[in-house]
């Protein structure tokens, strides 16, 4: 256990869009219960900034091509301001 960041599915996708020309429409499909463990970490993502600020101090910046969908049960551990930013 080294404690060193390695991309995982959210972060490997992030870079994925993030390449693709402006014109390309591209979407992220988030599938499960919203958590606030690591939901919270998506809420720059999901405001104006659009930004993902990684653990090892990156930062993914996301143009306004890229959009975020999450399928879930429901939203009983999401934060209200997760909600909001999600436009609920």
């Amino acid at each position: 256990d080294t404690r060193e960041f390695s991309d995982g599915v959210l972060t490997n996708a992030a870079r994925q869009v993030v390449k693709e020309p402006v014109e390309v429409r591209s979407w992220i499909v988030c599938d499960g219960d919203v958590d606030p463990e690591w939901i919270e970490a998506l809420n720059s993502v999901l405001d104006d900034n659009k930004l993902l600020t990684m653990p090892n101090g990156e930062r993914i910046s996301f143009g306004p091509n890229v959009n975020f969908i999450f399928e879930t049960h429901d939203l009983r551990f999401a934060s209200p301001a997760t909600i909001s930013r999600m436009g609920m």
